[in-house]
């Protein structure tokens, strides 16, 4: 691929590119080594600073980074974060050129490429790690792309903070070998086409062409029927030894299933659009059909507001199913931002008169500020077990939300199967309790981690690591779980530490994935220590290369700062092609409303006057046979009458009526038509585009009468 084609064109008409990103990806067993290469080139006339923020697995360790600029190929460094970032802002004004890798939350990086010259090329290479878990007898291979446009106001920084592009298409190659166990079982990759190349000793997969669009995660899905599922592994840690122990318990099965007290928490917000909220429809319909008569459950939609069918518990009688049947094939991906903090709140307030009761929530995360959300559920004592939507979906926020309350996470991209992650998280909720879990290490084992395992569901994957001083020992480590019905069960594992894994410096793979385990349990001097020790990218430490430039080479300006978008996040056409129209509901949805069965009241989304008692129901979007045969070319020859300064003027008037998720859209498409007015619309873009335009609209935006009257022409529908 050239650099032209995925450049950011800024302001003046600049081009900076990320010019490749290219992924190698080797699998033994459970651990997966992943090298990725991402190539930079400013073409521009003077020096740059290209700054791009990527997403990594959440359980991602770092393991080596090296620079090729200059015709020169340097290794970085782990430098405590002040340093490293006084060390790099010295080097740049010294005309140097250097590369520095922090990470700005779990899960989320942010590469410094600083003082790129003209027509100068820099290739980074990192690698990190990753040990996969099984759920059940599958395990699930992930790899995010792109990070999709974040609700609110973004905690990091003007130059990390990642935004998303419509015209920019970042590509990737890939090509992973599967050695061990793993080469014999069954894969499927609902998210991108490849091709599997199977021989006696590995699996080779790699993509059907020769790059793909990151505008979607890399899933793979493994199914072993037969693969070994607890292991331990050793390895070198300088002084001794380090161990991972990786367990997969099974409970005696249930005499009688539990009760569930359920509150189940749907994103409709503007970034759940096309795929996201069609899963999540799925997911909705899936629970109502796998609830039975002694459960009582809740249904809450949220976006800027929150809508609740029932404002208690409501037991699942055959009308209150189809109540709830009713309400879930109407949620539409209308209303607004990700207030994700009030749509919890909401639910513990449904869920205060009962003991024991947990929250379902379907969401794709995309929430900027989501700390305060996870610190105010583990406050309230409910378990939460999250489903991660989409083709984008914050792996961080929507797994920590869960593990931070005792509950579970099920992540599921588009062509996955919903309906088996519904069933496997009603197995975790009907299942008794862990009440009692302790993994045995030896005695002589010492810094285990973690100090306290979280919640253990019947089936999913238990890790735990320690050290030792002896580099000889056999020994055995062993899972204990009680269960609140009285039931022990119990699993051992043999530990073999002659021969473990080393490395140049004698601290292998194994250790450093040991030592990051633990980093979350230390104080900040010592986690700082361990991080320096092992080597590890952390909150505490950043990467960094310094790449000195000889007296005449040297940049003579501050760089110019570039940031390099994501790619934004693929949607499913069909789903984008039926946005519904406002109408009132069908007289099915009368009668359901009408038969004793109590909605709680509040405002239409865009309607200028609240309900009253009527159901929200009523201004959710429904389909028209019109609607439906409504073209794009249509669209696109609609959209060519809409100046580029209306865009800006719907963000204007948005935010100052606090849409802030559609100021964000409009924004964003603003930029695009101003800096590309004769661009050819995709379908996407043009979809897109619209969606803006008739959400403001709706909501009381005064179009002007040329462009009502073109609408009218074309027959695109605007109003209600």
């Amino acid at each position: 691929m050239t650099s032209l084609a995925c450049a950011l064109k800024g302001l003046q008409g600049e081009r900076v590119a990320l010019t490749n990103v290219s992924v190698a990806a080797v699998m033994n067993d459970l651990l997966a080594e992943v090298t990725m290469c991402q190539s930079y080139r400013n073409d521009e006339p003077v020096n740059i600073e290209a700054v791009y923020t990527f997403p990594l697995p959440l359980d991602a360790v770092l393991l080596d980074l090296q620079v090729e600029i200059g015709g020169r190929v340097l290794k970085g460094v782990v430098v405590e974060k002040k340093a490293a970032e006084e060390k790099y802002e010295d080097a740049i004004a010294e005309g140097d050129a250097a590369v520095m890798l922090e990470i700005l939350e779990p899960g989320l990086y942010t590469m410094n490429v600083g003082n790129l010259l003209p027509n100068e090329n820099a290739t980074i290479t990192f690698s990190y790690s990753v040990l996969y878990r099984w759920v059940g007898e599958r395990l699930r291979v992930f790899i995010p792309t792109t990070i999709a446009t974040r609700f609110g106001d973004s905690p990091h920084g003007p130059r990390q903070a990642p935004a998303s592009s419509l015209f920019v298409e970042n590509r990737f190659s890939l090509r992973m070998e599967i050695f061990g166990s793993l080469r014999d079982a069954q894969f499927t990759c609902p998210s991108h086409q490849v091709t599997f190349a199977p021989s006696t000793d590995k699996v080779v997969v790699s993509l059907e062409r020769e790059k793909a669009a990151m505008d979607r995660d890399f899933i793979l899905n493994v199914k072993a029927l037969k693969a070994s599922r607890s292991f331990a592994v050793c390895g070198s840690d300088g002084e001794g030894v380090a161990a991972i122990a990786s367990f997969q318990p099974f409970f005696p099965g249930l005499q009688q299933p539990r009760q569930l007290n359920l509150a189940i928490v749907i994103d409709c917000s503007g970034s759940m659009q096309g795929d996201s909220i069609e899963q999540a429809k799925k997911a909705v319909g899936g629970i109502v059909d796998s609830l039975q008569a002694s459960d009582r459950v809740a249904l809450i939609a949220f976006g800027n507001t929150t809508y609740s069918l029932w404002n208690q518990l409501t037991p699942c009688t055959p009308a209150n199913r189809e109540a709830a049947t009713h309400f879930a094939k109407q949620l539409a991906s209308n209303m607004g931002g990700t207030q994700i903090g009030t749509a919890l709140q909401t639910a513990y307030g449904v869920l205060s008169d009962v003991s024991s009761a947990d929250i379902l929530l379907i969401t794709d995360g995309e929430v900027s500020a989501w700390r305060p959300v996870i610190e105010e559920a583990r406050i309230s004592g409910r378990r939460i077990f999250t489903v991660g939507v989409g083709n984008a979906v914050s792996e961080a926020f929507v797994r920590e939300l869960a593990a931070s309350t005792g509950g579970e996470c099920e992540l599921v991209s588009p062509r996955e199967d919903m309906a088996e992650r519904v069933i496997r998280h009603f197995e975790r909720m009907r299942a008794p309790r862990a009440k009692r879990v302790i993994v045995h290490w030896p005695d002589d084992a010492f810094e285990v981690a973690p100090n306290k395992p979280g919640a253990v569901f019947d089936g999913d994957t238990v890790i735990s690591s320690a050290r030792f001083n002896d580099s000889s020992a056999a020994a055995q480590v062993a899972l204990e779980v009680e269960t609140e019905t009285g039931e022990t069960t119990r699993s051992e594992l043999s530990i073999s530490m002659a021969g473990s894994q080393t490395s140049e410096d004698q601290i292998s793979t194994v250790a450093r994935f040991a030592a990051s385990m633990r980093l979350k349990e230390l104080n900040d001097d010592a986690a700082l220590n361990a991080a320096l020790r092992y080597r590890l990218v952390s909150p505490w430490t950043n990467w960094l290369v310094i790449a000195a430039r000889p007296e005449g080479l040297k940049a003579q300006d501050i760089p110019a700062i570039r940031k390099v978008p994501q790619t934004d996040p693929a949607m499913s056409i069909l789903c984008s092609m039926q946005h519904p129209m406002s109408v009132r509901p069908p007289s099915a949805m009368r009668e359901v409303v009408s038969s004793g069965i109590l909605f709680q009241a509040g405002p239409v989304p865009g309607a200028s006057a609240p309900l009253g008692s009527k159901s929200f129901l009523d201004g959710f979007e429904f389909f028209s046979s019109s609607s439906t045969k409504r073209s794009i070319p249509n669209i696109v020859e609609f959209l060519k009458a809409v100046p580029a300064e209306v865009w800006h003027e719907i963000s204007l008037w948005a935010s100052r009526d606090g849409l802030l998720d559609l100021s964000q859209r409009a924004s964003a498409y603003w930029e695009m038509v101003r800096l590309e007015p004769n661009k050819q619309l995709s379908y996407k873009q043009a979809r897109y585009g619209f969606d803006i335009l008739r959400e403001a609209h709706q909501t009381g935006f005064k179009l002007a009468d040329t462009i009502l009257s073109e609408a009218r022409t074309l027959g695109v529908e605007l109003s209600a």
